[in-house]
């Protein structure tokens, strides 16, 4: 697993296929539940922060909308994909963990899981402190998550999922410790290069974090206003599907 005092680079590997593996309806999506929950309690033109932001693909639709965005991920590879799909945004290579900024923005969004790649009470606390820390006063803060009432039986069962391009193919593999309740998803890519195909494996952990200790944490660090709403049933994503993920929604406070 990375350790807590390095900056976590796992995606290094696979970032050149993460456009292949994540459709680019996904990142509407992402968008849509942005605009419901946070676009239309900002100010116009407003500076927007993109937690794990990966290969820009939202940041470049926050753009397309006049919005000024500054994301930031942990993996060089995937920032180097978000400059060419969205050059005008700023990109920063740092981690949830460790980063420090002042008081700058109106909104931090945070998609597809990010925080669940940092194992510990501890480090989330730290990184739910550092967006805090980050955030404009009334600034709202809304980020997606896998929560283990939702997943923890989908997730015991050993499931796998793959794909084949011209010049990539992959499988991932899931599996989960109910212990620690940290899923792995272990991944083989064959990459086609200068006529050969090249083997990489490369092993993923993500924590599964309850309802109510995420909503603790938050209040802990002085976030205000939480509210939880399920991605398939509140947010109309595919409400014929079990949701899987909730998007937290919070703010910081105006100072008295």
């Amino acid at each position: 697993m990375t350790s807590s005092k390095q900056r976590n680079t796992n995606h290094d590997a696979t970032a050149s296929i993460y456009d292949l593996k994540n459709t680019l309806e996904r990142h509407d999506i992402a968008l849509e539940c942005i605009d419901k929950l946070i676009l239309k309690n900002i100010p116009e033109g407003a500076h927007i922060f993109d937690l794990g932001c990966g290969t820009g693909q939202v940041a470049q639709r926050l753009l397309k909308r006049g919005y000024q965005v500054t994301g930031l991920d942990s993996s060089e590879g995937m920032l180097n994909i978000a400059r060419e799909n969205a050059p005008d945004a700023e990109f920063i290579l740092d981690d949830a963990r460790f980063f420090k900024f002042p008081s700058t923005f109106h909104a931090v969004i945070s998609t597809d899981g990010v925080l669940n790649y940092v194992l510990s009470t501890e480090e989330l606390h730290n990184a739910l402190q550092n967006v805090y820390d980050a955030l404009l006063e009334n600034g709202i803060f809304a980020f997606e998550l896998y929560l283990e009432e939702l997943c923890e039986s989908n997730w015991k069962n050993n499931e796998f999922s793959g794909g084949v391009k011209d010049d990539n193919v992959w499988v991932d593999i899931w599996s989960y410790d109910p212990k620690n309740k940290i899923g792995q998803k272990d991944t083989t890519r064959f990459e086609l290069k200068n006529g050969n195909w090249q083997r990489l494996d490369k092993s993923f952990y993500l924590k599964l974090y309850p309802q109510t200790e995420i909503k603790l944490a938050l209040e802990k660090v002085g976030f205000t206003e939480v509210n939880i709403y399920d991605i398939n049933q509140d947010l109309g994503v595919d409400k014929d599907k079990e949701s899987e993920t909730a998007c937290f929604v919070c703010r910081k406070p105006l100072r008295e």
